[in-house]
């Protein structure tokens, strides 16, 4: 009998115990998503410009991205990944290209810095190279390319080595409120993932 009454104890501690861990992720913000276009690109007049990235390496980088991003509840799903042409006449970004409801990401083979937001889409070069720091990423560019999408979503430089958003390191954290900020901006391009597994398999 006495063993019996320990059993429902245990059983109800247990039943307790689940039903909070259920009320906390009840409480989890929801997953935003923000669609990303990404522009591999090429240039006749301008060989630096002619990334040699493909589909499958886009798919690996964003991977990584996703990873970096995951603590704050931001995913970025790629719209389409294509090649995209620089206009002959001044070597422009064709406008039409850029998704307009989203972000864009230009790899590029060659330029002075690793990566650039300019209010419009963010510039990346395949050749980036990054100081290696403690618990860094290992890889320099998809840390590259979250950097800059972390400008797109208003952050700031922060030169914490160990940063996200600090200049030429590996470095890849966020504080609280970096991801505060950072939500904010992504909800202006986001619709709330209902099943954040199936934008990831998107």
């Amino acid at each position: 009998m006495k063993r019996a009454l320990q059993v429902r104890v245990v059983m109800f501690v247990l039943a307790l115990f689940a039903a909070a861990c259920g009320a906390l992720r009840a409480e989890e913000p929801p997953v935003l998503t923000v669609p990303v276009r990404v522009h591999l690109m090429q240039s006749e007049q301008d060989t630096a410009m002619n990334t040699t990235l493909t589909e499958d390496d886009v798919m690996r980088i964003f991977t990584k991205v996703n990873k970096v991003w995951a603590p704050a509840g931001i995913s970025f799903v790629l719209e389409s990944v294509g090649v995209t042409r620089m206009a002959a006449a001044g070597g422009a970004m064709p406008r039409e290209r850029l998704l307009k409801a989203g972000l864009n990401v230009c790899y590029v083979k060659d330029m002075k810095d690793n990566g650039f937001w300019s209010g419009q889409l963010a510039l990346v070069k395949d050749t980036a190279w990054l100081k290696k720091v403690p618990g860094g990423l290992d890889e320099p560019i998809p840390r590259v390319t979250a950097h800059e999408l972390g400008h797109a979503l208003g952050l700031e430089h922060r030169q914490d080595v160990t940063n996200l958003m600090a200049s030429g390191t590996t470095g890849f954290s966020l504080n609280e409120e970096e991801i505060a900020k950072a939500r904010t901006g992504a909800a202006k391009f986001s619709a709330v993932a209902k099943d954040p597994a199936a934008d990831a398999a998107r």
